[in-house]
């Protein structure tokens, strides 16, 4: 299942680059397609564990990397790759990945500042473990978020976000800041 996603998100992000770049180059020119990457900080909150005192809370740094195509500098569609990396609380570990596919629209209030919100779905891989025992599960579910775009130069921007991430009963709330490449 893992491999499908990454083939179509790789296969997404190849198709959708020449078709921003005959766009703008056509009569629209206020189509673009970005790249980026960033880091960031979550907390999560796992319920799944075996009793109320195996609860796997904690905070951890994260990494992202995305490709996308923005529209008037109002709406994007954008696919991410993020390594939750391995988080750990005594006995119970987590680790977790996934592919994301997402919709932002932005409100550019001035030309250097854009508040924006964003919905999609995550595509997940998630490996846990209490003390000797370990299991492996995957899905996808639903994820939102908000963020400010600052424009840095005619084309980098800065992106501050939240996001509300579920793994089934496992929540994860990540602030991250990225940088963005419009080309």
């Amino acid at each position: 299942m893992k491999k499908l996603i990454t083939v179509t998100m790789i296969a997404w992000g190849l198709w959708m680059i020449p078709l921003t770049a005959t766009a703008q180059s056509a009569s629209d020119p206020s189509v673009q397609g970005y790249i980026g990457g960033g880091l960031g900080y979550y907390r999560l909150n796992d319920d799944d564990f075996l009793d109320e005192d195996d609860r796997l809370k904690d905070n951890q740094s994260a990494f992202r990397v995305f490709a996308g195509a923005e529209f008037s500098r109002v709406f994007s569609l954008q696919a991410d790759y993020i390594d939750f990396r391995k988080t750990s609380d005594g006995n119970a570990t987590m680790e977790a990945d996934g592919f994301a596919i997402s919709g932002m629209a932005a409100i550019p209030l001035t030309p250097f500042f854009a508040p924006y919100a964003k919905v999609g779905q995550l595509f997940w891989d998630r490996k846990r473990s209490l003390g000797p025992i370990s299991s492996s599960d995957d899905g996808n579910d639903m994820f939102y978020g908000v963020g400010t775009r600052f424009t840095l130069a005619s084309n980098v921007d800065l992106r501050l976000e939240y996001e509300r991430f579920t793994l089934d009963n496992t929540d994860l709330d990540m602030a991250s800041a990225s940088i963005q490449l419009r080309f």
